[in-house]
């Protein structure tokens, strides 16, 4: 087990010296303008965290997110729950859910922008609208591949619903769960970026637009390493989350 994680950290290690090495060549070539180097964004990057502002406008751009994503993940898990119970239900709504999926992130962000106007609420807005349907599609997904044998067992010895639903059902359903929270947390942190830039005079996002209206390449790197840094720290926090309840409930 220790030579495995050893040698995917070694793979790891030499995957990133690879890209700097790439990334510090073409610097050499093109205009720092262009293309800062890797030590010129690194020192974007500790002037950027150690600014008086960081913390606000990285609190500010978690706010948004946690807020779009608590929600799409609370009524996405009951609305899939509560439709995939039923599997006509499941076949009327299904499509709907794909259609929401489908739809550009962008033109609920124009949407948003004519609601809610721009002091941060249209983020949250496609945060949540860009989420939602994929939660209820995955556990729409969990609810096909459920053994149907296991409920007929449990029926077969007079269990209630109550217990099928809370020993088969939901348990069946904690990996399409876990997997349509890991799916929307990647997608999350691009899409609320991504609102702010386009929407907002604070967060991250909009210290992403200042930086390019400065012309301040490096900085618009440094924040992006922070996006990065964040979105990677938030995904490994979840995993041990699912980790920890998976102990817990095995003891």
């Amino acid at each position: 087990m220790k030579t495995t994680i050893t040698k995917a950290t070694n793979d790891n290690v030499k995957t990133l010296l690879t890209i700097i090495s790439i990334w510090g060549g073409f610097s050499l070539i093109y205009s720092p303008i262009v293309l800062p180097g890797p030590l010129t964004t690194l020192a974007s990057t500790i002037d950027v965290v150690s600014s008086k502002s960081f913390l606000v406008e990285v609190f500010i751009t978690l706010k948004r997110l946690a807020i779009g994503l608590m929600a799409a993940i609370t009524l996405g898990s009951v609305l899939g729950i509560v439709i995939g119970a039923h599997s006509k239900a499941r076949g009327l709504f299904n499509p709907v859910f794909h259609i929401l999926q489908a739809t550009p992130p962008i033109s609920w962000l124009v949407l948003a922008m004519v609601w809610f106007g721009l002091d941060g609420e249209a983020t949250v807005f496609i945060v949540f609208m860009a989420s939602l349907p994929i939660m209820i599609i995955n556990i729409l997904d969990g609810f096909e591949k459920i053994d149907e044998r296991l409920i007929e067992m449990g029926k077969s010895f007079n269990v209630n619903d109550v217990e099928i639903y809370l020993n088969i059902v939901l348990p069946s359903l904690k990996t399409y769960f876990k997997s349509g929270i890991t799916v929307i947390v990647g997608l999350g942190w691009k899409i609320v970026i991504m609102g702010e830039v386009l929407s907002s005079s604070t967060g991250i996002g909009a210290q992403i637009t200042n930086a390019r209206l400065n012309i301040d390449t490096s900085r618009v790197l440094a924040w992006t390493i922070v996006v990065i840094l964040l979105a990677y720290f938030m995904q490994v926090f979840i995993d041990c989350l699912f980790l920890v309840s998976y102990r817990l409930k095995k003891n």
